[in-house]
């Protein structure tokens, strides 16, 4: 199997390596072996069940030792100018958002005081203490009733 091959990578054309099997299809670039690694653990991931398993039971592990939290936390402490820019602009954002106490909550689907269309809404506590970001969402169905329409849905008890 003598001749050349195109990287799928970095596109350069090479010699082939006469001592692989299979057609060639990346260089010997690190990158390019790093792309070569990521296709194959993405396509592994997708086809083999088993593989996928382990990487999601691995994640789970990985998780559960060091929460989201927990890294934030670190990075906050290892780079105090990040933190430092970060409240900045924060306080800069909620200057400007002074006027309206009610932007202060981050919904870009904020439910109007009647609402006109029906689907799935999230519905959401607000503090006093001007909460920025509420995790604490619940999401109900709404449905438009007007006069002898209305009716109890099959599935509430």
């Amino acid at each position: 199997m003598s001749g050349t091959f195109t990287c799928r990578q970095c596109g350069k054309t090479l010699p082939r390596n006469p001592r692989l099997k299979k057609s060639q299809k990346y260089c010997s670039a690190s990158t390019c072996q790093q792309a070569r690694k990521n296709a194959w653990g993405k396509k592994e991931y997708q086809t083999n069940k088993s593989h996928r398993e382990e990487r999601l039971q691995s994640q789970k592990v990985c998780y559960k030792n060091r929460p989201g939290h927990a890294y934030q936390a670190g990075y906050r402490k290892k780079n105090p100018d990040y933190v430092v820019r970060n409240r900045d602009l924060q306080q800069e954002r909620n200057r400007r958002r002074q006027g309206n106490q009610s932007s202060m909550i981050v919904n870009t689907d904020a439910l109007p005081l009647q609402a006109s269309i029906d689907g799935a809404y999230a519905l959401m506590p607000i503090t006093k203490e001007g909460k920025i970001v509420n995790t604490d969402a619940f999401m109900v169905q709404l449905l438009s009733v007007t006069g002898s329409q209305a009716f109890l849905p099959s599935n509430t008890g």
